[in-house]
């Protein structure tokens, strides 16, 4: 489930968006800024206007979720009832439900709500109804968190010092309500499985049982006889077959393109040969899926799951049996799959993106990188090496063509409406990723030449491939030039051959080199 949150300061004091996330195991973004009122999200003119219309229009959301500034609702109610109209037509024209965030009233007998210049009492009401005009006019769905602090405020501390925005408790009351309004919602969608009520000649309801019972039921291994099928029809779906009916359907689906193989044994048996993966292919995307680094546990279950239901499931239990939990790393970020997904659009509408890059610290501990500001980029590829995906772009701030690793990147990236910079002269996303070690260094490109041990040929053509030149030297050795972005990496890695593979040139890489083993050496 995605949320898309608009609005200020009530919406993310105290991080509500993660709360009401982890609340309803859903993704949650915001477009926010303190005093922000809902005719700056229509207006593409702003930062924030210009993104809220870009997910709109390019992305997919369930819930949008409007907040009004604080006092907006009685202060300039046409206004706020005009735009809440517009956005309410954006949001259903995207697909998804609008949710009105009601607000409430400054705190009872606080400096804020005295300066307000009304009563604690009338200012409830009238927020009250505004809302609910609101909600009502674009029959869109209402969190009435006004009437819940109005319920509590007078039982618990649910105000900041300011008494005008919520403490934790607050917003942690905040995020429950819109929790329980999408999740009723949510409840009502639920699908409701009508039994239908077939006769014996409802041809429509036995053609589509009988190709899902080829379909889960049978297998080149696992085949089923005409008196199987009448038997089953009658025993699952209460339809009585003639077994005279039985080749005359498999004759239809057969006549709609399905390959359905028919062996005369005792009696004639059938089974579905047309798959869109044979078994050996499904363990193969299956043994994938585990052992990526980048997709997450929870997600490596589902996917896994999805990949078992493509065959029958007789095999679907062989596989089932075959996938093995290793205690292999796997990335933490959840929300890899969105961030793919949103550089994806970015890439496609040709916009820039911002977005937060991490690291971890000496303690385990996230932290921020470029001083804890957004990184701006115009993203150029997407590209899977080994373990991990990884971001190519045009840095604003570094001025450069960089690379990021996805999993780093903190949350769902925010598509700017500024338009990407063009791709530099020479750029070119294959000749990027033979560049080994490039993922691992910000560093250009350059060529590093190799005196080899013949016995890491096979390590050196694995890192490198196989259209490398060598020339041999000597009975025992070999050279070979190769273009790498000298870094710590690639030092690794040349290091590990156990002094068996020696960096002639460039000098500089060669010193480079020098300093980092020596670096070392002072250590012990």
């Amino acid at each position: 489930m995605r949320i898309l949150m608009l609005g200020n300061s009530f919406t993310f004091a105290n991080n509500m968006p993660e709360t009401l996330a982890n609340l309803i195991d859903a993704e949650v973004v915001q477009h926010t800024r303190g005093g922000a009122r809902l005719a700056e999200q229509l207006n593409p003119d702003t930062k924030m206007g210009g993104m809220t219309q870009a997910a709109l229009e390019n992305e997919k959301w369930d819930y949008v979720i409007l907040q009004e500034m604080s006092n907006g609702p009685i202060t300039s109610r046409e206004s706020f009832l005009n735009n809440t109209a517009l956005l309410c037509e954006r949001i259903r024209a995207n697909g998804a439900v609008p949710v009105l965030y009601a607000t409430w009233a400054y705190q009872k007998g606080g400096k804020q709500l005295e300066s307000f210049g009304m009563d604690y009492d009338e200012m409830y009401q009238k927020m009250y109804d505004a809302y609910h005009e609101a909600a009502n006019q674009n029959e869109a769905l209402i969190a009435d968190i006004g009437k819940r602090f109005y319920e509590e405020a007078d039982k618990q501390d649910i105000f900041a010092e300011d008494g005008c925005h919520p403490n934790e408790l607050g917003s942690r009351l905040a995020a429950q309500v819109i929790a329980d309004v999408i999740l009723a919602d949510q409840a009502t969608k639920t699908e409701i499985v009508i039994e239908p009520k077939a006769e014996d000649n409802d041809t429509r309801l036995r053609i589509l049982y009988l190709y899902q019972m080829l379909l889960t039921q049978t297998d080149e291994d696992h085949t089923l006889s005409t008196k199987q099928i009448t038997d089953r029809m009658m025993e699952q779906h209460n339809i009585l077959v003639h077994r005279t009916t039985v080749p005359k359907d498999i004759d239809l689906l057969r006549a709609a393109g399905f390959e359905i193989i028919g062996e005369r044994k005792r009696a004639w048996e059938y089974y579905l040969a047309d798959r869109k993966f044979s078994v050996p292919e499904l363990k193969l995307l299956i043994d994938a899926v585990q052992s990526s680094k980048f997709i997450t546990e929870k997600k490596s279950e589902s996917l896994i799951e999805k990949l078992i239901s493509l065959t029958s499931e007789t095999n679907a239990d062989k596989l089932k049996r075959s996938v093995h939990i290793t205690g292999r790393v796997k990335s933490e970020n959840e929300k890899g799959y969105y961030i793919v997904d949103a550089i994806n659009d970015a890439i496609n509408t040709g916009v820039k993106i911002s977005f937060y890059y991490s690291e971890l610290n000496g303690k385990k501990k996230e932290v921020l990188r470029n001083d804890g500001k957004p990184y701006t980029v115009s993203p150029f590829d997407l590209i899977w090496d080994g373990d991990y995906y990884y971001l190519t772009g045009y840095c604003d701030e570094r001025e450069a063509v960089r690379t990021y690793r996805v999993d780093r990147i903190k949350k769902q990236p925010e598509l700017l409406t500024e338009k990407a910079v063009k791709k530099p002269k020479g750029y070119d996303v294959s000749k990027y990723t033979t560049e080994v070690f490039r993922m691992f260094s910000t560093d250009e490109a350059v060529d590093v030449t190799l005196l080899c041990d013949n016995c890491c040929m096979k390590s050196v053509v694995d890192k490198f491939g196989m259209k490398i030149k060598t020339r041999s030297v000597g009975e025992e050795q070999f050279r070979t030039t190769v273009k790498v972005c000298a870094g710590p990496t690639f030092y690794r890695w040349v290091f590990g051959a156990g002094g068996k593979i020696v960096i002639e040139s460039p000098i500089e890489t060669r010193n480079e080199y020098r300093e980092m083993l020596q670096k070392a050496l002072n250590q012990l």
